[in-house]
């Protein structure tokens, strides 16, 4: 039996939503999620995770200004869901953007307890993220009820108005 690649032309990556000829979508294989309170430690110096996932992660570019190809190494601390995670890492910078002053690395093979730290940091993200989903459409119902409780409460004091005017005009 003989496997051949077939060109999927359904789905042209370059259509997608952030895509651009050099922005990676399509060398992408795992679900990339925005960052919010994590960062990397690289030679020394603290910066800013934009974007995580089990592939790799962006982050602001570090002083040494590592180009494509360069291997780096640290640690990914994080303080989401108010516990201090960390996990050691070796990364490959396969993106350089110099516009936003950042870099996309990927992973390099992980040992086992790099990748149970890294799954802990990417399920504390998750959840940030699944509880910040859920309090905006807590609060989206919030306005929604405010409003029809506000356009109740007018309509009734707008009869009750009506109402005492008719009365005193008889």
């Amino acid at each position: 039996m003989t496997l051949a690649h077939k060109e999927d032309h359904l789905l042209d990556p370059t259509m997608l939503k952030g895509s651009s000829p050099t922005s990676g979508r399509e060398r992408r294989v795992h679900h990339r999620r925005e960052a919010g309170r994590v960062w990397a430690q690289v030679d020394g110096g603290w910066y800013k995770v934009h974007d995580l996932s089990l592939g790799g992660f962006g982050l602001d570019r570090p002083v040494e200004r590592p180009d494509i190809g360069t291997v780096i190494a640290g640690e990914i601390h994080s303080r989401t869901g108010n516990r201090n995670w960390h996990s050691s890492f070796e990364a490959t910078v396969v993106r350089v953007d110099e516009d936003d002053n950042r870099i996309g690395v990927a992973f390099a093979p992980l040992k086992p307890d790099q990748i149970d730290g890294l799954l802990a940091i990417l399920s504390a993200v998750e959840r940030e993220f699944v509880d910040n989903e859920e309090a905006a459409l807590r609060y989206a119902a919030l306005v929604r009820r405010l409003k029809r409780i506000g356009i109740a409460v007018l309509f009734i004091a707008t009869g009750v108005a009506l109402g005492s005017a008719a009365w005193l005009m008889r």
